[in-house]
């Protein structure tokens, strides 16, 4: 198993695959608004931030052999050897050897799928979107719109494309719409 993370200034997310026939197949996915405290954390404890809840989310997948964790965040690879400077770094320390991974540093262009779990537009602190919009006076004149622009991998996106020509079940449900 390979579990791919990311941290942003304001959630974290993961991703899990499996590789199959040289192919990685997305498993399960996994991402969620840091909390207040969260926030003020180092980059280190941002980047451990996605990776701990996200082994116990998948912890089915991971304990029979140990994952192979993805980051872009190079000095996790020597996490181990690092001195534990804090009480909170050591309890993740512990949940961490319960799984004993391998940490390997990918670039964060690379990391895709993680980085856009991170960065969901929903996540992001001060958004407004229309479903919360609450309309307390309205006029002609006077109209605003909080809206929120997600930019993908055009690579990506011919992939996602060319699955879906593939996909008996999606090609049902075009149908079915259409």
């Amino acid at each position: 198993m390979c579990l791919r993370t990311d941290a942003s200034k304001f959630a974290v997310g993961g991703v899990l695959f499996q590789v199959v026939d040289g192919a990685e197949r997305p498993i399960a996915y996994t991402s969620r608004k840091m909390k207040s405290a969260e926030l003020n954390y180092p980059t280190q404890q941002h980047e451990l931030l996605a990776i701990v809840p996200a082994l116990a989310a998948f912890r089915i997948y991971c304990l029979d052999k140990p994952p192979i964790v993805e980051t872009d965040h190079k000095s996790l690879e020597g996490l181990f050897t690092q001195k534990m400077t804090n009480r909170r770094l050591a309890r993740w320390y512990d949940i961490l050897a319960e799984y004993q991974p391998t940490f390997s540093y990918l670039p964060g262009a690379k990391n895709g799928i993680a980085d856009a779990l991170s960065r969901r537009p929903d996540l992001q602190p001060e958004t407004k979107f229309f479903h919360d919009l609450s309309v307390t006076s309205f006029n002609d004149t006077s109209f605003s719109l909080a809206l929120s622009e997600v930019t993908t991998d055009t690579e990506l996106t011919t992939n996602i494309k060319k699955a879906y020509k593939k996909d008996r079940e999606i090609q049902t449900i075009f149908a079915a719409i259409k």
